[in-house]
């Protein structure tokens, strides 16, 4: 049970502000029945009407598969395409992507609708995989590119390491725990394997699958429960 204006929040009907004024106007109904009081503790599995507009509840975490050409801000200041129509309506006030993918990466983007579980998710103290698939230049010696990046490999911003986990050809899967801007880029460049394309697979026990390119899904708690 939970106060119905935090529901209606939550659903991004509208803010807890205005949420009250509609419930008071008597445009709220829950399971069919009007409630106007806005803090009335309601079963937040009946549906939720207002104005005759059913607000579902958002998912705690959404994956998106993110093409090639997408930046990932909600809304991007020079008209390039972004994640603005990525999410449902009524999922835009209540979800933000968790972290980023450079416009030239595809593959995994998460949506989040708990800031703790995403701070959770980012902070590298937490250690939370990441795994790409990357086609690199130049002929790789597995061994030696292993123990590179193993030991650590430096950038302008620092010292990074990965772990190498297969080498197919110039395709590499690899995996790094902290998300920097452009790292796995960076690393693999300073390693002398410059990138071709780059693809995000998982993100801690998020996995893509076989997600199409440009859809999105909400996650079952089945592959979110390992964060709590």
């Amino acid at each position: 049970m939970e106060r119905l204006d935090k529901i209606l929040a939550r659903r991004g009907a509208a803010s807890r502000q205005a949420a009250q004024r509609l419930c008071r106007q008597g445009r709220v109904r829950v399971g069919g029945m009007v409630v106007r009081d806005p803090s009335q503790k309601v079963d937040g599995s009946l549906e939720v009407l207002v104005d005759g507009e059913a607000y579902e509840e958002a998912p705690l975490f959404a994956i998106y598969h993110k093409p090639v050409g997408v930046q990932s801000s909600m809304a991007d200041n020079w008209g390039r395409e972004d994640l603005q129509e990525v999410l449902p309506e009524a999922w835009q006030s209540v979800m933000h992507p968790v972290g980023r993918l450079d416009a030239d990466t595809s593959g995994l983007l998460l949506f989040s609708s708990d800031g703790k579980l995403t701070q959770k998710l980012l902070h590298p103290k937490h250690e939370v995989p990441r795994v790409y698939e990357a086609l690199v230049e130049n002929p790789v010696d597995e061994a030696r590119l292993r123990t590179t990046l193993a030991a650590g490999v430096e950038t302008a911003e620092g010292v990074f390491s990965a772990g190498l986990l297969s080498v197919d050809g110039q395709t590499l899967r690899l995996e790094v725990s902290e998300g920097k801007y452009r790292m796995v880029r960076r690393i693999l460049a300073n390693s002398g394997h410059p990138v071709v394309k780059l693809h995000r697979v998982s993100y801690g026990g998020f996995e893509l699958g076989n997600l199409e390119p440009g859809a999105l899904r909400a996650c079952e708690e089945s592959e979110w429960e390992w964060l709590l």
